[in-house]
């Protein structure tokens, strides 16, 4: 089989039919499979797509993080390429096939992921470089807000980037990223001592460090519920995104790097104080 498409779902029955028939119909002349790794979840999402769509669902039972149910998804699918997707993606004409192309044009090309727009067609700036001590320290000083676009200030985010062109990146947005099964079996699956943030930061890392390149693709488009599935738990998914970076700089810090790595804990710990009050006032997606 060529493609395997991993969807991670929880209480997603606003999102997975769009999903689902959207990802069939851009899949149709792909070889594929379509798995659904269920998180748990309580609402209808399931019998939903159930209803119309030929899926394969697999059933946790509980909430088991994004980073296990990927792994579970990866060691049941049979394609050669894996599609993994949040929920909350709605694909778009040739999206897949632009990127399984792209990717099997250029050895060496480990990931490859599409350009993010929102349902109104604003674009998401979706293309990272791998974050840093310094890059905490930027944004703990505001530095990174007061000079958006600046290179250096705005390194991580890549807020200098217009988005538009095709560039390699040290990681694109996890999100959706359309990875070969040959590199999954080199890097390894994703780390689940990152159950919901920064498992794709630290699979891109060793990505890098195993020699692979990862390619943003803007003539591959998705449109994205951004925030859809972590706004059903504000606080507790902020306080986890802390911490997960927290984890991350820990993971690869030296040991003469502690100092710096304990500076950046406690600034993220007081950085959760502006972060939770905007929360309060940031409205839901819709």
């Amino acid at each position: 089989m060529e493609l395997s498409a991993i969807i991670i779902a929880y209480n997603g029955e606003f999102y997975l039919p769009d999903l689902t028939v959207s990802l069939e119909k851009d899949l149709e002349w792909i070889e594929h499979e379509i798995i659904v790794v269920d998180n748990g979840s309580t609402d209808c999402g399931l019998s939903l797509i159930e209803g119309y769509c030929t899926v394969r669902i697999i059933r946790n039972g509980t909430n088991l993080g994004f980073a296990k149910a990927v792994n579970i998804g990866i060691n049941e699918a049979r394609g050669q390429y894996l599609f993994i997707l949040n929920q909350d993606i709605f694909i778009t004409q040739e999206c897949t096939g632009i990127l399984l192309k792209r990717l099997k044009a250029e050895q060496g090309l480990g990931l490859i992921g599409p350009k993010f727009v929102d349902l109104d067609g604003v674009l998401e700036h979706s293309a990272r470089a791998l974050p840093t001590f310094r890059h905490v320290i930027y944004d703990a000083l505001l530095l990174s807000r007061l000079f958006p676009r600046h290179r250096e200030f705005s390194s991580w985010r890549m807020g200098w980037f217009n988005h538009e062109t095709e560039l390699y990146v040290e990681q694109p947005l996890g999100s959706a990223m359309l990875v070969p099964r040959e590199v999954i079996e080199k890097v390894g699956l994703l780390d689940e001592q990152f159950p919901i943030f920064f498992n794709d930061v630290d699979f891109c890392r060793r990505l890098k460090a195993a020699g692979y390149k990862a390619l943003y693709c803007p003539s591959a488009v998705v449109e994205h519920h951004h925030g859809a599935s972590t706004s059903l738990r504000p606080f507790a998914m902020l306080f986890e995104s802390h911490q997960s970076m927290y984890r991350y700089l820990a993971k690869y810090a030296a040991w003469y790097e502690y100092p710096i790595l304990w500076l950046c804990g406690v600034l993220l710990l007081f950085g959760l104080i502006p972060r939770s009050i905007a929360a309060l006032f940031r409205p839901k997606p819709i």
